[in-house]
């Protein structure tokens, strides 16, 4: 947290000097741990400006993981969930999960679905987008750029969107400033 704190300060002095060309938002992404509880506690959260959720353990169960992605969905400050299925192709299939559960809680929690545009994961896959869009989900689309050499990865993202047939309107990415910052802080 001492990190995060430095870096909200270098944040905040770079939005200061941007003259309104361009502003920044400090993000976390938060590990779901195995009971849907995150590795983040209320306060740590609420310090910043957008919280992902995502699971990083417990991705090669078979067993139902329905209740995990519902606890971290209704947690206060989470905003997205990230990556929900965890796969990796050729490695691993991911969580499982009651789909239209997890969407149906998202769209009630007004928590966006990523579409992580990493080629390993492609999660979701734009198969599992469409039904997440038909149930009234709002997206991110996220490069999951570990380097600047993968920024590029977003355009997998963007691809996995178009064959949903995702609108830009229910793309967090695609909105103004001023609704984007809105959205994040609903309750």
């Amino acid at each position: 947290m001492a990190e995060a704190a430095d870096q909200r300060r270098a944040i905040e002095g770079l939005n200061a000097s941007s003259d309104g060309r361009f502003h920044l938002l400090q993000g976390i992404e938060a590990n779901i741990g195995a009971d849907g509880a995150l590795d983040l506690s209320e306060d740590e959260a609420s310090t910043f400006d957008l919280v992902l959720a995502a699971p990083h353990s417990k991705l090669r169960k078979s067993e139902d993981q329905t209740p995990r992605l519902l606890r971290a969905i209704e947690t206060p400050h989470v905003r997205i969930l990230a990556h929900p299925r965890g796969r990796i192709a050729g490695s691993r299939a991911g969580v499982v999960a009651d789909w239209d559960a997890v969407f149906a809680a998202a769209v009630r929690r007004s928590v966006a679905i990523e579409i992580d545009g990493d080629p390993a994961r492609q999660d979701l896959d734009h198969t599992l987008a469409a039904r997440a869009r038909d149930a009234g989900c709002l997206f991110a689309l996220d490069s999951d750029a570990h380097t600047t050499g993968q920024l590029s990865y977003a355009d997998t993202a963007l691809a996995h969107a178009r064959l949903a047939a995702i609108p830009a309107d229910r793309i967090v990415n695609c909105w103004p400033l001023d609704r984007l910052v809105s959205w994040i802080r609903q309750k």
